[in-house]
């Protein structure tokens, strides 16, 4: 991987580092919410996120997202493609590829990239 945003990224999507508060569900349980997680990275294929529950991979995960482009939240929907335990037992890391991206989804993604991309080096 490159240091530097100029210089060709060798994933599909530019991952923007940056928090934004979120909460997650496994949409096949939406009962049981889990708030306020730690963002990673995030683009527009997909996001990396801590999470307390290990997820098997193809487990789809609701995304709640709040950003600085709307007053309400984004809804987000993805399969999980990773999960690695970082402590004991506690904390995931969750990589997750969207699926099905609303036009307001996508359209926020993009802003974001679009505004981080310079400013996150």
């Amino acid at each position: 991987m490159t240091t530097s945003w100029d210089q060709q990224e060798r994933r599909k999507f530019l991952r923007i580092r940056k928090n934004f508060i979120l909460s997650y569900y496994n949409k096949s349980h939406p009962e049981t919410r889990h708030d306020a997680t730690q963002l990673k990275n995030i683009s527009i294929g997909g996001m990396c996120f801590l999470t307390s529950l290990q997820f098997r991979a193809g487990t789809i995960i609701a995304i709640e997202l709040k950003t600085p482009y709307l007053t309400g939240t984004v809804y987000l929907e993805g399969k999980v493609v990773g999960c690695v335990e970082r402590l004991a037992g506690t904390v995931y890391e969750t990589r997750l590829a969207f699926d099905n991206l609303s036009q307001q989804a996508e359209f926020v993604l993009q802003k974001i990239v679009e505004y981080y991309k310079d400013k996150t080096k």
